[in-house]
């Protein structure tokens, strides 16, 4: 369960970081995507095992927090205990990384589905998609939630319980980056925070719920910087993730 005193990482702090990586750290962003999308794999891989080819429905938002999820649709499809499915609403049209991402799905076969009705529809079947990963909104999402993700929002928030498990990527989608929940709730039973967890997340630390920290590219001199030494301590060995 996640500790409030753990230290935690403001939408501007994780911006600033994150610039860094890519100056100063010389990483590009197409890395951090990929490592990021890797560890959120893993933790669905981890928490949510599968013997069979359990149908795993990716939500992908148009910035980077979606790019997140299509890295990690890739890897449970080549892992092959997973069949991922994406819904891709609004796609980001004049970005190559993006672009590239999605070819990469398309010759795996993974399939894509069109609308909220669909995505709807699928939700319904009981004996249909095991596992929901949200990576709709990232740390620089402010409320209210527009279209066309607001009603598909809404409808998981008000399915909560009656669905498959949703697994948020860095913040739950909808929650206020520092605040949590101030307006819309989609219950996420899984987090997984990347780099640092977000203040939001004192606010996942409840019964049933489960945090994960992934994201493991951060040196020792920024870990210092942003007084980050106690969350990279956490990891042993060649973890990618670690259970809070």
């Amino acid at each position: 369960m996640f500790q409030s005193s753990f230290k935690t990482l403001s939408a501007k702090a994780a911006a600033l970081l994150d610039q860094e990586l890519m100056s100063s750290g010389s990483f590009s962003i197409d890395q951090l995507m990929e490592l990021a999308g890797l560890a959120v794999a893993k933790a669905v891989y981890h928490e949510y095992p599968s013997t069979g080819r359990n149908k795993v429905l990716v939500l992908v938002g148009p910035g980077n927090n979606g790019g997140d999820g299509l890295v990690a649709a890739r890897h449970l499809k080549l892992w092959g205990k997973h069949e991922p499915i994406i819904y891709y609403p609004k796609k980001s049209t004049k970005n190559q990384l993006y672009a590239n991402l999605l070819n990469q799905l398309k010759d795996l076969e993974i399939a894509e589905i069109e609308s909220n009705e669909e995505v709807i529809e699928m939700l319904k079947d009981q004996n249909g998609v095991k596992v929901i990963i949200d990576s709709l909104f990232g740390f620089s999402f402010k409320p209210p939630i527009r279209d066309p993700f607001k009603d598909l929002i809404k409808y998981l928030s008000d399915n909560y319980g009656k669905i498959a498990p949703i697994v948020s990527v860095d913040i739950p989608s909808g929650w206020d980056v520092d605040q949590g929940p101030v307006d819309i709730d989609i219950n996420a039973t899984t987090l997984i925070s990347l780099t640092a967890p977000k203040p939001c997340a004192n606010h996942f630390a409840k019964p049933g719920k489960t945090h994960y920290l992934g994201g493991r590219f951060i040196n020792g001199k920024i870990a210092q910087k942003y007084d980050l030494q106690d969350l990279l301590s956490l990891y042993k060995n060649d973890d990618l993730i670690v259970k809070l």
